[in-house]
């Protein structure tokens, strides 16, 4: 078979077109059959939570340690649902509503509604029914979604009471005597393995049809057969079969070596808030329709989609939540346990609060400590802070020396480690970049001592980015 074959590019094209409707329908089917990590399954139309702060050695990398999570995994096949959000106006809430396209497409929680809660309607594409008034509609993209919410808690004596909230978080149908939601369709059983994603998509592009200018773009693909019905995989053509699984590796190694080429560092710290700008067409409550926050290239777009793919589930646009990363010191020298840091914050503008999180590297868990003390947040009420309000916190592995106070120490691991600073609701000054986070020092240095410099760069698709209980599809899965 000759490389120059033209459906191999296509191929390769039109697998990172597609991989982010695969592989999230994928974890929708999983996660509603077998859960998520510490989240039961509760089918489709129904909510299930996360009940206990995470620990070291989650099921999850890069872990949230702020909030509590809930998912309901949606189908509006069977017609619209009734969504119940109860008020949290006394702390930090968000509802992400997911298509399945991975397109973050409405916000509802502290940041839109002042922590109003409500009664709202999710509707299909496309229903004309009627509704009482008293409901706000929300428009879904697709038949298929999926909900996350999210609770802050201020420590373990705090869980009970997001407990209660998570139990008044409910969805319901509009028509009481709706079918019952039974998920996407099955791809057949007699499509082999390694043609296997293409049917998913085939069938999937079919069920859950993207906005208008993307349905335009995946004619493009008309010769490799997703548009086809009946199925052109069952007995395929020997020269297409061969397109589809040489373009296949071909598309996901592109998405290595784009994970992998690195980012450009801002005195050390690496942050991607407008990871989620390549959301174009269907942008509804709560978000917001301003070329500051899309990605006006849509080849661009359709990269920065499938980058987002390989990442857990939860993660949002940065005017809801910014994550920034950080794994060497001022020197370029990674930072150990072997050493000690002192990060000298000055408070970055939010409207909601800051945390900083450590965790091991190259794993990403929480470190387990004494004080079982793995983050340390600006609502901290023994958090000591000079005149300006800066905040000097220590980074080690040990106590600090001499029984100093214990207030502004955020134990690190023994190894090598990483802190993760995440500002909910970031003021202006952090979105347009006047606001710079300090760089984290080394205070352990010998007197002359010489300095390495060395560049660390965390590609797109390090792992945890997100770090919420949204689940996570590795490309191996896609034969």
């Amino acid at each position: 078979m000759l490389a120059s074959d033209h459906r191999l590019g296509l191929a390769a094209e039109a697998f990172i077109f597609g991989y982010p409707l695969v592989s999230n329908v994928r974890l929708s089917v999983r996660t509603a059959a077998e859960g998520i990590g510490p989240i039961r399954p509760a089918g489709y139309n129904a909510f299930a939570h996360e009940t206990e702060p995470p620990a070291p050695l989650s099921c999850f990398v890069s872990v949230d340690n702020d909030a509590l999570c809930s998912v309901a995994e949606v189908d509006l096949t069977p017609g619209p649902l009734v969504l119940r959000i109860p008020d949290t106006p006394d702390r930090y809430s968000v509802m992400i509503f997911m298509d399945a396209w991975r397109n973050n497409f409405a916000y509802v929680g502290r940041r839109t509604t002042g922590g109003r809660g409500g009664r709202y309607l999710l509707v299909p594409p496309g229903w004309t029914g009627s509704a009482p008034a008293s409901l706000a509609r929300i428009e879904a993209p697709t038949r298929l979604l999926t909900l996350i919410n999210r609770f802050g808690f201020d420590g373990p004596a705090d869980i009970a009471a997001v407990s209660r909230l998570q139990e008044e978080l409910d969805l319901s149908p509009l028509d009481s005597e709706a079918r019952r939601a039974e998920g996407p369709p099955e791809h057949s059983k007699r499509v082999c393995d390694d043609l296997r994603f293409w049917e998913e998509l085939r069938i999937w592009l079919r069920a859950y049809p993207p906005s208008r200018a993307e349905a335009e773009y995946a004619r493009h693909f008309t010769s490799l057969g997703i548009l086809d019905d009946p199925s052109p995989y069952v007995d395929p053509n020997p020269g297409l079969a061969w397109s589809l699984r040489t373009g296949l590796r071909a598309g996901r190694d592109k998405l290595e070596r784009v994970a992998h080429a690195g980012r450009a560092l801002t005195n050390g710290w690496v942050s991607t808030p407008h990871a989620l700008d390549f959301n174009l067409d269907r942008l509804g409550p709560g978000t917001i329709d301003d070329p500051a926050w899309r990605i006006s290239d849509r080849a661009q777009a359709r990269l920065a989609r499938a980058m987002a793919a390989r990442l857990p589930r939860g993660a949002t646009h940065g005017y809801e939540e910014i994550q920034a990363s950080r794994a060497i010191d001022t020197d370029g020298r990674q930072l150990s346990g072997a050493h000690r840091y002192l990060l000298e914050l000055v408070p970055p503008p939010q409207a909601a609060f800051w945390s900083l999180t450590m965790y091991d590297a190259p794993e990403y868990y929480l470190v387990e400590n004494p004080l079982h003390r793995y983050s340390l947040r600006s609502g901290d009420r023994d958090l000591r802070r000079g005149p300006d309000g800066s905040v000097r916190i220590l980074l080690q592995s040990d106590p600090p020396e001499d029984g100093g106070p214990l207030d502004n120490w955020l134990p690190a691991a023994v190894g090598d480690f990483r802190p993760v600073l995440r500002i909910y609701e970031p003021g202006a000054d952090v979105l347009d970049g006047t606001y710079v986070l300090p760089p984290i020092r080394r205070i352990d240095r010998s007197p002359g001592q010489p300095i390495i410099r060395t560049t660390v760069h965390r590609g797109v698709g390090a792992p945890g980015q997100a770090g919420h209980p949204g689940g996570q599809v590795s490309l191996d899965d896609h034969r």
